[in-house]
């Protein structure tokens, strides 16, 4: 079996199970978890005495509670040997079976726009070996664990910016960014789930900003599971004025055939952003990526007008803790 017959079972595989764990966005409502203080900004422990220098999608570990867990990394070329420079550092999450795969870096290029920005970014593998995450509301989580224990890692071993850490990932990933959202809300200065938002805190500590995408014709995780879910939060969060929304261009999207709309939510006075993108005729993808658009018959259509990557990495680049 060739690599692209490989991907297309993952992928096939990856639909038919998120496709049974992805109906209820909201679910119950949860108590607020218990969270530790707020977190720490400024330069990490490792400025000035780091000793990790510039890679691209480097395969790393580290152990958590005696179990070595495994990620990927991506430092940029200006973060020598000891830098006392600080860089912003993305965690960014794969979606289900993609771990197992190894597909998600290649699927959001953030490895790329990491290269040409001057950040780091990580990509942790999700539980077992990569198949799936647990986005249980808990504090003894082991992959809420895994988390704490990389950020810590990377803080101590690089030169990181820790009022400008983020959080991204896709459809699985997408629910253990929300995860995190309510967990470590003063740890992560902005968010960005893509094709699987989700609602799962009552109340935060600190409303994290965040911008999300969605397409309309997503057979795994269907648009109206989630359609609501940004309004939602922006509610809980007292973003009380109306949205405003924006179709990006004139034509439909060459690939979707549809509108691209976003959705923007006026929190300013509450100290946050909530902005959406809804992909008219858009599959279960990240917008903007080649993976998706080649793996079209199993997951829809990946629009080609707009690049998440570039438009979450914007996004990012207006919040800071």
């Amino acid at each position: 079996m060739g690599r692209r017959s490989i991907v297309m079972a993952v992928v096939a595989a990856f639909a038919v199970v998120a496709a049974g764990c992805g109906a209820t966005p909201g679910g119950p409502a949860s108590p607020v978890a218990t969270r530790p203080p707020p977190g720490a900004t400024g330069p990490s422990a490792g400025c000035g005495t780091t000793t990790q220098g510039p890679v691209t999608d480097a395969a790393d570990t580290v152990s958590v509670d005696g179990v070595v867990r495994r990620y990927t990394i991506t430092v940029p070329p200006e973060h020598v040997v000891g830098t006392t420079a600080p860089v912003p550092l993305v965690l960014d999450f794969h979606g289900l079976l993609e771990g197992w795969a190894g597909t998600h870096p290649f699927a959001t290029q953030f490895s790329a726009k990491a290269g040409a920005e001057g950040f780091a970014v990580a990509y942790p593998i999700g539980s077992d070996d990569g198949i799936y995450w647990d986005v249980s509301l808990q504090e003894a989580n082991p992959d809420l664990r895994f988390v704490d224990a990389l950020v810590d890692r990377l803080e101590t071993s690089m030169c990181i910016d820790r009022s400008r850490l983020y959080i991204t990932g896709l459809s699985y990933g997408a629910f253990m960014t929300s995860m995190l959202m309510c967990m470590r809300a003063n740890t992560f200065a902005a968010a960005a789930p893509v094709a699987g938002i989700r609602n799962p805190c009552t109340a935060t500590e600190r409303r994290v900003p965040f911008v999300t995408f969605h397409g309309t014709s997503d057979p795994i995780l269907p648009y109206p599971a989630y359609a609501a879910v940004p309004q939602a939060i922006a509610t809980k969060y007292g973003c009380v004025d109306e949205p405003s929304t924006t179709t990006l261009r004139p034509d439909p999207d060459p690939s979707t055939h549809g509108p691209i709309i976003r959705t923007v939510w006026d929190c300013g006075a509450v100290g946050s952003a909530v902005e959406s993108y809804r992909i008219g005729g858009g599959g279960h993808s990240w917008p903007g990526s080649q993976f998706f658009s080649w793996i079209g018959g199993i997951v829809g259509p990946t629009a080609s007008s707009i690049d998440a990557t570039d438009v979450i990495w914007d996004f990012f680049g207006q919040h800071h803790l």
